[in-house]
């Protein structure tokens, strides 16, 4: 289902969000195509791999998530601004 090129960006992308202190569910990646990351319950961003690759957030008032929270949104970004280069790369 992924090329070589976006498993390699998905690993990558798992590692820096565990640094962050956030937990990985790849559960629904092979049917609906997203990766969810979880801190404490409530705070949770989910990448989605099809239509172009967007996110959700879902917040809550957490102070300790806030401070990561930038950090995670930049590497989220990045994350989907290369993956759309490989995925146009792949369907052209």
């Amino acid at each position: 289902m992924f090329n070589f090129e976006q498993r390699k960006l998905i690993a990558q992308l798992e590692r820096d969000m565990k640094g962050l202190g956030l937990t990985v569910d790849y559960s629904k990646i092979a049917t609906d195509q997203y990766i969810e990351f979880e801190a404490e319950g409530y705070n949770r961003i989910v990448i989605w791999l099809l239509n172009g690759c967007f996110l959700s957030l879902s917040l809550s008032n957490n102070p300790q998530f806030a401070k990561v929270a930038p950090k995670m949104l930049y590497i989220a970004n990045k994350f989907m601004e290369n993956y759309r280069k490989i995925d146009m790369e792949v369907t052209a």
